[in-house]
């Protein structure tokens, strides 16, 4: 059965605000920000400019550090303040601006490269606000997007390496989220998504499995001890991992959700199939089979060898075609051009290579966008959910018509990162993020709550 998506309950979130009025003036204008502290990046903020002459023309602006290096994001907007002499973000309808139709998160979104260097003295996630009249800026106000809070903890998982424990302290049991990496590899994800599902009270495990080596002429493996090539990845580390999670007494080994984007995805429907003590899973852009592996092994020998294995042997799998011409393209290879060439040269060798995602008992959230450039993510989730209805089993499907790959966020960073590679656009991303990310959340939390 298909669930009804429901929210997710806010945690904290940050504020400040801000003054500069004329002088002489019986109200100064300014931003009201709620809720005031830190905010944990995708709970809902709401801000409202305050005192301002109904009917005036006020543009909002909005300014932060992203990425890596950080560059500054800006984004800005015009409105007509409504007869209360106010701007609420959640329900003013800018006149002109970096996006469209009324959106709390609107401003943190569209957010795009400036030329601007970014103040060094600026806080991580800081989001400066400053709205002005006839040019004269008339309030300032900030906010800080945290990934998470400071007093997570993180340790090193032996065995498992650049693996890493994020918990709260405390000796309470936690159920566990293991997070499972795209194809780019490494530890972004871990980092990304382990101390913020860390501060709402799992114990996550963000586990690398993959670090890219493409030779000499390319940047070097960040990861030695990390398979180099997409080739065999081992399912079987999953109840590896479950046989060390045993032995702390601060996790529930007996409640574990597998948390995965893209090719993490594919893994973790892959182990769900295999485990069915695992508790849930979460599937972000998933596949519905298991894809050619690839890496400098395969440059010559194309369709030969399988992304995973299992229990020593590699899994069955649907060959690509044209990889080696899409490598030789680099950033401009069509990926869905790839795989969608690759299911229709071999329809024979579907049935072997689809993910039994049947044999999985608990419940299933899949989440994926029609405009995904990179592979068919919203058919294949269809897919996924179909096989599953058969048998009435828990299944929760969100497919977002114009949104692309990337709709693993919560909304409110800026998503023009990634446009180019994974589809959709900036808004049906952010648009798909914020509407997913709070059922993500309340789906890990009916499922990894003991009843």
């Amino acid at each position: 059965m298909h669930r009804k998506p429901w929210a997710s309950p806010g945690v904290a979130a940050v504020a400040a605000l801000a003054l500069l009025a004329p002088a002489g003036q019986a109200a100064a204008q300014s931003f009201q920000i709620e809720p005031a502290g830190a905010v944990l990046q995708g709970q809902p903020v709401t801000i409202r400019l305050a005192a301002v002459a109904p009917g005036a023309d006020v543009e909002i602006s909005a300014e932060r550090r992203f990425g890596r290096p950080p560059l500054l994001y800006a984004s800005s907007a015009r409105f007509v303040a409504d007869p209360n002499g106010e701007v609420n973000l959640a329900t003013a309808i800018p006149v002109e601006g970096s996006y469209e139709g009324a959106d709390a998160a609107g401003l943190f979104w569209s957010m795009t490269p400036s030329d601007r260097t970014p103040p060094e003295t600026w806080r991580r996630g800081e989001v400066r606000l400053t709205a002005r009249i006839d040019g004269i800026v008339v309030a300032e106000g900030s906010t800080q997007l945290i990934g998470g809070l400071a007093e997570v903890m993180t340790e090193a998982v032996p065995g498992f390496p650049s693996a890493t424990l994020y918990r709260l302290p405390g000796r309470t049991p936690r159920p566990v989220v293991v997070v499972l990496h795209g194809a780019d590899g490494g530890t972004g994800a871990s980092e990304r998504f382990g101390p913020k599902l860390a501060s709402l009270g799992y114990a996550v495990v963000g586990l690398p499995y993959y670090s890219p080596d493409w030779g000499e002429h390319a940047p070097p493996k960040a990861i030695a001890e990390l398979p180099g090539s997409f080739i065999d990845i081992r399912i079987d580390q999953i109840a590896e991992l479950r046989e060390w999670l045993r032995t702390r007494p601060e996790v529930d080994a007996e409640r574990i959700a597998l948390f995965g984007g893209s090719k993490g995805a594919e893994f973790a429907l892959i182990a769900a199939s295999k485990y069915p003590w695992l508790t849930s899973v979460v599937a972000i852009a998933p596949s519905d089979l298991v894809w050619e592996g690839w890496g400098l092994e395969t440059i010559e020998a194309e369709g030969v060898r399988s992304s995973f294995s299992f229990e020593g042997r590699p899994l069955p799998f649907m060959p690509y075609v044209g990889f080696v011409d899409g490598l030789l393209a680099g950033p401009g290879a069509d990926l869905l051009k790839i795989h969608e060439d690759g299911r229709a040269a071999h329809p024979e060798r579907e049935a072997d290579a689809r993910i039994r995602i049947e044999d999985f008992p608990g419940p299933v959230m899949l989440v994926a966008g029609d405009a995904d450039s990179e592979w068919k993510s919203g058919q294949m989730a269809r897919n996924l959910a179909a096989a599953r209805d058969v048998t009435g089993l828990d299944t929760t499907l969100l497919v977002y018509p114009d949104a692309g790959h990337d709709v693993s966020g919560d909304g409110w960073a800026p998503t023009i990162v990634g446009l180019d590679r994974g589809g959709g656009s900036a808004s049906a991303n952010a648009r798909a993020q914020i509407d997913a990310w709070p059922q993500i959340l309340a789906f890990l939390k009916r499922t990894l709550t003991p009843h």
